[in-house]
């Protein structure tokens, strides 16, 4: 990836939303999209991303929509307890108590598909190796309709604690563990149908102007040590890994050095199935966050 700014770059950035961002940030995004991918992206800039309810109970969109209104289809989703929450939406829908006693969950419009994309059944033994806060785990255990085995690990202790009282608060059943990603997985060898690893990243994919908490930590060095450790995390997620098993891997950024890059280095057993890089899209009812998605299998 070309990290170099451009001769071009004052003349498209001073002309752009994005001139408050790094310019080496908004370099990245460029050089890992298309020019329309990339177009969407500096448009989407100046506005938050949308958020997704996952009903866990029947009513409870029903019961949602009679505080907030109408709620649209999340856009490439069948599933009929999922509904888009568009921004306006979006404060009047914080206040509904059912997000606070179990009734729904609150995703982001990206981390609602990670799960199906790994389309666990029931019965299966699954990790999620990087889980806290648990609202993808609560999606596998959707999924599996509570039959079977999930494994969860955190690293760090604090935001185990806080994914437990989320499992406990959607009443999942799952064993927790507190270790470092990295060796988990030839820690408990190949034993796993499926495998969640949603890596720590850079986040360029939920960039919001409006919020310079999105891009304030953001460096060139961050991005490089991160690519270090996605790829530490996922050959430990291949290692749990059985034969015939699928891989889930997932980030919320946009920069081919988290996403296309890592995968790149994966061993000679296993193959990437399919990817997709999902970028904002104003003109949708909810925008979309920018996040990647692969799918891989063990042979």
């Amino acid at each position: 990836m070309p990290w170099s700014r451009t001769k071009n770059e004052s003349l498209w950035m001073t002309s752009s939303p994005s001139t408050e961002l790094p310019a080496d940030l908004v370099e990245g995004v460029r050089a890992s999209l298309s020019p329309d991918q990339f177009g969407g992206w500096l448009a989407a800039l100046p506005h938050g991303a949308g958020r997704v309810i996952r009903a866990h109970t029947e009513g409870a969109i029903r019961e949602l929509e009679a505080e907030v209104g109408p709620l649209p289809p999340l856009p490439e989703s069948d599933a009929t307890q999922i509904r888009a929450i568009p921004s306006d939406q979006l404060e009047a829908a914080k206040a509904w108590p059912g997000f606070q006693d179990g009734r729904a969950w609150m995703h982001t419009p990206g981390s609602v598909r990670v799960a199906p994309a790994l389309a666990p059944q029931p019965g299966d033994r699954v990790l999620d190796l990087c889980a806290a806060p648990g609202s993808k785990t609560g999606h596998l255990a959707w999924l599996m309709r509570q039959q079977g085995e999930l494994v969860v690990n955190e690293l760090s202790r604090n935001r185990a604690q806080r994914l437990q009282r989320n499992l406990k608060l959607m009443n999942i059943v799952a064993t927790v563990l507190t270790g470092p990603g990295e060796s988990l997985g030839r820690r408990l060898g190949p034993t796993f149908d499926r495998v969640l690893v949603d890596v720590p990243c850079s986040g360029t994919g939920r960039v919001w102007l409006g919020d310079p908490r999105t891009w304030g930590e953001w460096s060139v060095r961050a991005v490089k040590r991160l690519a270090k450790l996605q790829r530490m995390l996922l050959h430990s997620g291949i290692a749990a890994l059985k034969p015939g098993g699928t891989l889930v891997y997932s980030t919320c950024s946009l920069l081919q050095e988290e996403n296309e890059a890592v995968l790149a280095k994966i061993p000679g057993d296993v193959t990437v199935e399919w990817t997709k890089q999902f970028t904002p899209e104003p003109a949708v009812p909810v925008i979309e966050e920018g996040f990647f998605l692969a799918r891989l299998r063990r042979e």
